[in-house]
């Protein structure tokens, strides 16, 4: 016989939000949670919940134990069976305000079960009267049960926020590769940045950790993206800033996207969606440790604000402090958002949202090679020590502020608008450590004024629905449009006195120089960069097996530049090109989709560096010329059992641009030929069976140089940077025999990639594994989750990048109490 229970707790759960949270006091937290829940007693007659109090209950649907489980430790209240009772059944779930008895009884819908109510207060299970095994299993009292995304359903979701102008279609039906990472999935990761969820994402290489420059760059299909969107909105800024703490999920769109979201993103872009405010009360606090001595909290609160449920309410608060797992490498968060949405009518939505964040950190050092050195081994190189010097820094302070608004004017218009608008003030002082021929290494030091970056993005778009005989149109017609603004000073940085000669075995730190005036002038306007999009495009629907999307985009990149405050302005690049797409859809049967896409993107020139690997550039300031990059897709989209399936062939065709270091010390920036990536992608995500999920995937990539005509030696050459293939696996266990316990675990595969254009500095590929468990028990009848996490496991050494190593071994933990 199964008893499941809640485990008292004798104790508040209290903590002390100060200004600096050592992980010392975390650890204790952590600890003392989890010692007195497990040593909490079962909850006598007396001390259980009434059966008639109401309360929020939130379990999804899935195997019947689970959800028994998952009802003990929200309600408090015992339930016995018999193991060979509920094996093999499956629950409903329920999601709503309900009396313990009849969540209970929600639970047992078409189970061919009913509980049994006991003196004790507990229950007992029976089998059900034969009218109660038929009632409906879906929705109880109006409210819906909602499973998509979580861990329950194996982290499997069909929802995406619209891709571009296009809403409206499940994940299945939109005809490219996208992959989304719900919030279950990331809490589960304890994902304080995005750096996990990319290492875990099967078409994601992660090559610029975020703790670097707290900015988390990827190579997708081969290509670097550096500009996410958020809520849909691209290019209102460079990444620095991004958070996951309020971040309701994470879609990844691989490939081009110029119809969708405008010029550039080559290799895909990445939307960061926003949580929203809940229909019911929701609040959640985790404490939680980094490693080092690094800790946060992290406050979680939601609901309505009226009777009628017309406001709503979600705020996010985190403060992090402490010593990271890198020795005198400090970070510091302070996190704020908040956003509130307005039900006007049934027809009109208005959603407001925002945040402040201020970041601090040190700074991890470049690492470059001169002609004729040769790259070190990972193994040489302890990433727990900072190479920098200790006083370097980077300090960054983000605020953003957005709205949406939906009118659904009648059945067959929709009008849409959004507008987010971001500003990120930074300063830094980093080293650059340049190895030499002989081993040693030169270190240069620079420290930078505040730089201010002021970025926004805005669009409108109108939906049009319509027949013509037995073909329905969607037709959507708008504007989508970015501005970003740079501001400089003129005094804006300083350089210490190069150190040469110096030893890979340790670090070596000095002192911090003087470095004289900078940042005392005020700053000014030295940039604008502006991009607009003029966009129409059609949904059609043939019949329930094929449909076509077709759209057109006329793009104009206008950037406006200056060299001095004095200076007039001069537009040094304004090109426009209209760019299409078009992507045909077929059903074979209805868990299964098929399509083929084409689409073209319009994409800046780029921009001549000062300094290439130390040598002055050439040319540096120069801007190229546009480029159109082209792309063709076909990939297939299928629902089998629990699991969701997806698998891609592409073909992206893009100009080249890179430095001709021909002439070591005179690097020239060039533009000449083109790049071919060709590959294949496939991924699944979702329940194995009933205890085991699995999340992953393969990317092979082919990326060669094409047409060479300045440097014929390129000819056949691997671009920089890409990985020739990257294989992702996470899986989770529900222990069968200890309710509540969850194992995790899984590996990170990328291959070899070269560091340079010639392909002679080869990184060596590498795979890294993490382990993982966490633990669900009642704490005064509210569910609280433990979580341990152990990443790089292995303690693997190696190069993420040319200029960077990867993150060594670290623990995380956190304690998650919902209320």
């Amino acid at each position: 016989m199964h008893h499941v229970q809640s485990r008292a707790i004798p104790r508040a759960f209290s903590m002390i939000c100060r200004r600096r949270i050592m992980a010392v006091a975390v650890s204790h937290a952590l600890l003392a949670i989890a010692a007195v829940g497990i040593a909490g007693q079962p909850l006598s007659a007396q001390a259980q919940p009434s059966a008639e109090q109401r309360r929020q209950y939130t379990i999804p649907a899935g195997s019947l134990e689970s959800a028994l489980v998952r009802f003990a430790q929200e309600s408090g209240v015992m339930i016995s069976y018999g193991a060979a009772d509920v094996a093999g059944r499956q629950s409903p779930g329920v999601s709503g305000s309900y009396t313990a008895g009849e969540a209970l009884r929600s639970l047992f819908r078409g189970t061919g079960l009913q509980p049994v109510a006991q003196p004790n207060g507990g229950y007992t299970l029976a089998p059900a009267l034969p009218e109660e095994a038929t009632l409906p299993a879906v929705q109880v009292s109006g409210a819906v049960v909602e499973t998509d995304g979580t861990a329950e359903a194996g982290y499997r979701t069909n929802k995406v926020s619209g891709v571009g102008p296009w809403q409206g279609r499940s994940l299945q039906d939109t005809p490219y590769s996208v992959n989304v990472i719900p919030t279950e999935l990331i809490e589960n990761l304890q994902a304080t940045t995005a750096d996990q969820l990319y290492r875990v994402n099967p078409t994601t290489q992660l090559t610029w950790p975020q703790s670097q420059n707290d900015t988390p760059y990827v190579y997708m299909r081969g290509f670097l993206s550096t500009t996410p969107a958020r809520n849909g909105l691209p290019g209102a800024m460079y990444g620095h800033g991004t958070s996951t703490e309020d971040v309701e999920r994470i879609e990844i769109l691989t490939g081009l996207s110029g119809f969708l979201y405008g010029t550039g993103n080559v290799g895909g872009l990445i939307n960061y969606v926003s949580k929203r405010p809940t229909a019911e009360r929701y609040n959640s606090i985790t404490t939680g440790y980094t490693g080092g001595s690094n800790g946060y909290i992290h406050g979680d609160f939601g609901g309505p604000i009226d009777a009628e449920g017309r406001f709503g309410y979600r705020i996010n608060a985190v403060v992090q402090d402490g010593e990271t797992t890198i020795n005198d490498f400090n970070i510091k968060k302070n996190f704020l958002s908040g956003a509130f949405d307005w039900k006007v009518t049934d027809k009109l939505l208005v959603q407001v949202d925002g945040s402040y964040r201020d970041y601090d950190s040190q700074r991890q050092a470049y690492w470059a090679l001169v002609t004729g050195a040769v790259r070190p081994s990972a193994d040489r190189l302890d990433p727990d020590k900072l190479w920098s010097q200790k006083w370097t820094f980077f300090d960054v302070e983000s605020k953003r502020l957005g709205t949406n608004i939906k009118w659904e004017a009648n059945d067959n218009v929709t009008l849409r608008a959004s507008w987010l608008k971001r500003r990120d003030t930074r300063a830094y002082s980093f080293s650059t450590n340049t190895i030499q021929p002989d081993g040693s290494y030169n270190q240069s030091n620079v420290i930078a004024a505040p730089q201010d970056m002021q970025g926004e993005a805005w669009n409108a778009f109108a939906d049009f629905s319509f027949n013509t005989g037995a073909i329905s149109h969607k037709l959507t017609a708008g504007h989508l449009a970015t501005r970003v603004t740079r501001y400089d000073h003129i005094d804006g940085s300083s350089t210490a006195p190069l150190r040469t000669g110096l030893s890979l075995d340790a670090p070596s730190y000095i002192d911090e120089p003087a470095w004289g005036s900078h940042g005392q002038l005020p700053n000014w306007n030295s940039s604008i960069s502006r991009q607009n999009n003029w966009i129409i495009g059609d949904d059609i629907t043939f019949n329930e097996q094929w449909s076509m999307l077709i759209g057109l985009n006329r793009s104009t990149i206008d950037n406006s530049s200056r060299s001095n405050p004095s200076d007039s302005w001069s537009s040094s690049y304004k090109e426009s090109k209209t760019t299409p797409t078009i992507s045909l859809l077929y059903k074979p049967v209805p868990y299964v989709t098929t399509y083929a896409t084409y689409m073209e993107s319009l994409e800046q020139g780029g921009v001549a560096a000062d300094l290439y690997n130390g040598a002055p550039v050439t040319n540096a300031g120069q801007v190229m010329g546009p480029l159109v990059s082209k792309q063709v897709e076909v990939g297939a989209k299928a629902s089998v059992g629990g699991m969701q399936l997806a698998g891609a062939l592409f073909e992206i065709d893009k100009g080249l641009q890179y430095y001709d270091a021909t002439v070591p010390t005179q690097p020239t920036y060039v533009q000449d030929g083109r790049q071919v990536h060709r590959g294949i992608e496939l991924t699944a995500t979702g329940k194995v069976s009933r205890d085991w999920t699995l999340v992953g995937g393969l990317t092979l990539l082919d990326a060669k140089v094409k047409e060479q005509k300045q440097n014929p030696a390129l000819e056949g050459k691997r671009p920089t940077g890409t990985a020739k293939q990257f294989f992702k696996l996470y899986g989770e266990y529900q222990v069968p025999g200890v309710p509540g316990l969850t194992l995790s675990g899984g590996f990170n595969r990328v291959g070899a990639a070269w560091a340079d254009t010639m392909n002679t500095d080869r990184l060596p590929s590498y795979t890294v594994f993490d382990v993982g468990a966490r633990y669900v028990m009642a704490a005064a009848g509210y569910p609280l989750t433990l979580r341990l996490n152990v990443n790089n496991l292995t303690d693997k050494r190696y190069w993420v990048n040319n200029s960077f190593l990867g993150d060594a071994r670290v623990i995380v933990l956190s304690a998650n109490l919902k209320f």
